[in-house]
């Protein structure tokens, strides 16, 4: 699980719905958060890494991982 700190305070995201919540985000997010998002994928091996990277990335700012 991961949980918001700071301005994502309150807010808790299930490991098994990180990858969806992020695109979620990126999606209605900055046009500087969906080009990083595009660069993750464009230099990606494949689509399985390029979603690892995304949701560690999307994560590593105002988040903590937490227990289930």
């Amino acid at each position: 699980m991961y949980i918001g700190i700071g301005p994502e305070s309150k807010k808790r995201v299930l490991e098994e719905d990180a990858f969806s919540y992020a695109c979620d985000r990126i999606y209605s997010g900055t046009e500087e958060e969906q080009d990083v998002a595009m660069q993750i994928f464009r230099e990606a091996e494949n689509f399985h890494l390029a979603a690892l990277e995304l949701v560690e990335w999307f994560y590593s700012g105002n988040w903590i991982k937490g227990d289930d």
